[in-house]
């Protein structure tokens, strides 16, 4: 069995609310509307059960525009319960909660959580590219998912960076990877998880090189709010192989946390050269590759993904 939990989903109605998001496409092809009968046949090609379906947009938030947040979370959120609804034993999804007035985010939130039945939350490395998940405006967030007992995937957005970023597109290619790791910090170091212990956070991207800066991120400078080791919170928390990523540095990372905080993901739809499939044999081939028992695989594969979305 395997279980996607890094795979993306762009309903019909929200391309049409945002037209310029194809821009967005570092392929420059375009982002296409999700259709199930297109993302079933790329799982059964390569024998994925189910998908756990996110939204990785943040520029839902951009500008702060109150109306056009919620509308566009909205949009997101009913098509994503249609699918699922539709199709439950191949599909489950995360909640996209508009960050942008707190009012509207516990709204949505219970929504998605009491009326359609989303299995977790999805949320941007940072908010508009202006604010800190970690800032105060959003404790009431953090404490609402918290009480859901329900997984946050943090994935990565566009922040503001010097323009050396910008060229040969590295901005999305290093930059992202940086800003997960700075939002992770950031929430480690401020006691999320002193104030909330039973935190499911899950990092894209293998963390973004966070868990190679340990040694550093313990230093005690800059006065952190945490009462432990910041590496001991970083030990809490799940790390998807979406990426594409290699089969050592996936080692690495279960080396380092353990395979009981690892995750499968293949970053559907952002393939390149024109396939929205090409980095599911990647990521199927690095798993192949790891140099693994089959029992710690078979947690990566689909085992810790049973257990925090609990299916």
């Amino acid at each position: 069995m395997i279980i996607d939990t890094h795979c993306h989903a762009f309903p019909a109605k929200f391309l049409e609310m945002v037209p310029g998001v194809s821009k967005g496409d570092p392929r420059g092809l375009g982002f296409h509307a999700f259709t199930y009968e297109e993302y079933i046949g790329h799982l059964d090609r390569y024998e994925i059960d189910i998908g756990v379906l996110s939204h990785p947009a943040g520029g839902i938030e951009v500008g702060f525009n109150r109306k056009r947040a919620l509308d566009l979370a909205v949009v997101c959120n009913d098509a994503y319960a249609e699918y699922s609804g539709r199709y439950p034993q191949r599909l489950k999804w995360f909640a996209r909660i508009p960050l942008v007035h707190m009012d509207d985010a516990m709204a949505e939130l219970k929504r998605c959580m009491k009326e359609l039945g989303a299995h977790g939350v999805v949320s941007p490395t940072n908010i508009g590219g202006e604010k800190s998940l970690d800032d105060a405006e959003f404790a009431p967030f953090w404490a609402e998912v918290a009480r859901y007992d329900v997984p946050v995937f943090l994935h990565p957005h566009d922040a503001p960076c010097s323009p050396r970023w910008h060229k040969f597109s590295l901005q999305q290619k290093l930059h992202w990877p940086a800003d997960t790791k700075l939002a992770l910090s950031r929430l480690v170091l401020s006691g999320i998880f002193d104030r909330h212990p039973g935190l499911k956070l899950i990092a894209a991207h293998l963390g973004g090189m966070t868990l190679m800066y340990l040694d550093r991120i313990n230093w005690r400078e800059g006065n952190p709010e945490c009462e432990g080791t910041p590496e001991e919170y970083f030990m809490k928390i799940y790390y998807d192989i979406a990426g594409p990523v290699r089969a050592p540095a996936i080692r690495c990372v279960c080396e380092t946390v353990g395979t009981d905080q690892v995750l499968f993901g293949g970053d559907y739809p952002h393939g390149r050269g024109g396939r929205d499939d090409q980095f599911y044999p990647m990521a199927l081939r690095a798993m192949e590759e790891l140099d693994l028992p089959a029992e710690d695989k078979e947690k990566i594969f689909y085992k810790n993904a049973l257990r925090i979305f609990r299916i």
